[in-house]
């Protein structure tokens, strides 16, 4: 089995903000509607790293 694979980096902040977080859920709706799915994540510093997986 193949699979692509994205990762999102989502600095801290941007979970709080309003506008933000709104864009996160549009770039993650996106991401959802090409087939990946989150299947990771994990933080360094003051930022996560969503990692994303898409069946091939």
């Amino acid at each position: 089995m193949t699979a692509s694979h994205r990762v999102l980096r989502v600095h801290g902040g941007r979970l709080v903000v309003t506008e933000r977080r709104l864009e996160l859920e549009a770039a993650l709706d996106a991401a959802a509607a090409e087939g990946f799915a989150i299947v990771n994540s994990f933080t360094v510093d003051d930022n996560v790293y969503l990692v994303l997986q898409h069946p091939d």
